[in-house]
């Protein structure tokens, strides 16, 4: 898999509320103070990577289908098998390393997103999105350290308001580690 600091994607997307049900957070924050695209870049342009190969993992902690009529009760431990993933190895040019915002936003901007809290300081990131989709409204918060041979994020996450009134919430983290300057 080929993709530029992954993870960090979920910048544009989550932030985690330490202790509490999948979602419950997420549920509260809707991202509605208009930060611009522009401001959310120049915040996720402060976080500076190593250039070179890197590896990491996305594990999903907490999934919780409750509200979601029908779901069996084996499809949570089995969704989170299938979308927690270690060990994924990613090249990052000098290019992006030196401008994550810019790859991160490629194909990425949606007029149904508002962006709040955006943040990159003192090695820590941090924000929440809400967007609109077909069938309702996702709502994310993030947080998370990063330096330039590592980052961790700690990211939540919850659908609501589809056709049938149903919700999915979900915690997850990610970790990324620099191994090397040549990729391979």
């Amino acid at each position: 898999m080929r993709r530029t600091i992954p993870m960090l994607a979920g910048l544009l997307a989550m932030l985690s509320a330490c202790g509490e049900k999948a979602g419950e957070e997420a549920g509260r924050i809707a991202a509605t103070d208009g930060m611009t695209k522009e401001e959310v870049r120049a915040e996720v342009n402060k976080v500076q990577l190593k250039p070179g190969e890197w590896e990491g993992s996305f594990a999903v902690d907490d999934i919780d289908l409750s509200n979601m009529p029908g779901a069996p009760a084996q499809m949570e431990d089995q969704m989170k098998r299938m979308m927690s993933r270690t060990a994924l190895r990613y090249c990052v040019t000098p290019e992006e390393a030196a401008n994550p915002g810019a790859r991160m936003f490629s194909g990425q901007e949606s007029k149904d997103c508002t962006y709040s809290g955006f943040e990159a300081r003192g090695g820590s990131v941090k924000g929440q999105v809400s967007c609109k989709t077909e069938g309702g409204t996702m709502n994310a918060v993030m947080n998370g350290n990063y330096a330039p041979e590592s980052y961790e994020m700690q990211m939540d996450m919850k659908m609501v308001g589809s056709p049938q009134g149903s919700t999915m919430a979900m915690k997850a983290r990610s970790t990324g580690r620099w191994v090397g300057a040549e990729c391979s």
